[in-house]
């Protein structure tokens, strides 16, 4: 393909553009990181006639699979959680465990100050590349704090505990998106008691937020606005981009319940105090993520939970405008939700063709909400197999559930 390209003068930019394909995923095909379909691959010949040369490269297997595959996909099951890879886990290490007891207080306090840096660090990982990256990270971090918890006192625990629950928190959010609920309610607790033990009344807070998105989760939207309102009520005069959060929780949670006008003013409510701080290192404290695009990528997923997905698709086409560079795991789930909007308007190319990019998104992040989502369209879109970004959509995701 790339001396072909080279032959006819074709640059990878102006070769997606001819097809109808995104850039980035011709890349990967190009640089031998994707294995192309059928579809595709006519669609390559063709455009660098070739003469049929690429479309014998295609294994006849990934043929097979997108003539067949209409017939094949499974009927989806809303309530099915995709089985998540293997995950890390924090560890009790008894050499960790005697090293933190050993540790002098100015040693310890040098130890908070490396491991407090290394967690925003840890949440811009996370932000660019998904769980897959970042979680292994913060287990280690977290073998380390909870080694250092058996030990510490005063006047080092406070700090210690703090730090502790940031970590536990954002275990808890890693493996929610990475499919594990468990572990998550798990280290939603540790990051609660930890928190109450040092007084640290924003990360209750923030805890309870997290526990308002697992009520999400399973469809609780009673609980969901509770737990949110709960929140406010923990951090007291709440505001900026941690309000942000909270209210936008609280429209997911009315549209669950089916209340579509009050769901938007909380949404406008949150735009308005969205931060425009794209750094994606949660410096900017809680909620940080919050910007008015996170926002309309949120609006994109009520006006699904609503049932109005063609008001859902200028919302995530908005959002996906709008989105910094930085979110990228962000973007694939704002794709996904793009890809279940359209394969609702019964637009099953335009569907297909933002599932991928979002499959994309799922197989680099390792992120199972991303591929719950766009899972979920498969069997809307099979029916249509025949039209090439179909075929192409559903044998990628073929491919990554033999994985």
């Amino acid at each position: 393909m790339r001396a072909l390209m080279e032959e006819r003068g074709v640059s990878l930019r102006k070769l997606a553009t001819a097809i109808h394909y995104d850039v980035g995923y011709l890349s990967k095909v190009a640089n031998d990181l994707k294995r192309p379909s059928l579809p595709l691959a006519h669609k390559l010949d063709g455009e660098l006639q070739a003469a049929g040369e690429l479309v014998e490269l295609v294994p006849e297997r990934v043929n097979a699979r997108s003539r067949t595959r209409a017939a094949t996909v499974p009927p989806h099951d809303d309530t099915k959680v995709v089985n998540p890879l293997a995950l890390p886990v924090p560890l009790e290490d008894p050499l960790v465990d005697r090293r933190m007891q050993r540790l002098s207080p100015s040693h310890t306090e040098e130890l908070l100050s490396h491991v407090g840096e290394q967690w925003h660090t840890l949440v811009r990982t996370d932000n660019l590349l998904g769980p897959r990256h970042a979680l292994g990270g913060v287990c280690t971090q977290l073998t380390i704090l909870t080694a250092l918890l058996r030990h510490v006192r005063p006047p080092l625990r406070d700090g210690s505990l703090r730090l502790a629950a940031k970590y536990a928190e954002s275990a808890a959010w890693l493996y929610e998106d990475a499919g594990d609920l468990t572990a998550s309610r798990l280290w939603t607790g540790h990051a609660m008691e930890w928190a109450l033990e040092a007084g640290d009344r924003p990360m209750v807070a923030w805890t309870l937020f997290r526990r308002s998105q697992q009520a999400q989760s399973v469809g609780n939207g009673a609980q969901v606005v509770s737990l949110a309102e709960a929140a406010c009520r923990e951090q007291g005069n709440v505001a900026g981009p941690m309000l942000a959060a909270i209210l936008q929780q609280q429209a997911h949670g009315l549209a669950l319940e089916g209340v579509e006008l009050t769901s938007h003013d909380l949404l406008d409510r949150a735009r308005e105090c969205a931060t425009t701080d794209d750094a994606g290192d949660a410096r900017a404290g809680h909620g940080s993520f919050c910007t008015p695009a996170y926002i309309e990528m949120q609006r994109g997923r009520v006006w699904l939970t609503l049932g109005r997905p063609g008001r859902a698709v200028q919302a995530f086409e908005s959002a996906i405008t709008d989105l910094s560079p930085t979110y990228q795991r962000d973007r694939g789930l704002a794709h996904a939700g793009l890809s279940v909007a359209l394969a609702a308007e019964r637009q099953p190319e335009a569907a297909a063709n933002a599932a991928i990019q979002a499959l994309t998104v799922a197989q680099d992040s390792g992120s199972t909400r991303i591929l719950s989502m766009v899972t979920s369209v498969a069997p809307q879109l099979a029916r249509h197999a025949h039209l090439d970004p179909v075929a192409e959509f559903l044998a990628e995701l073929d491919a990554t559930s033999a994985v």
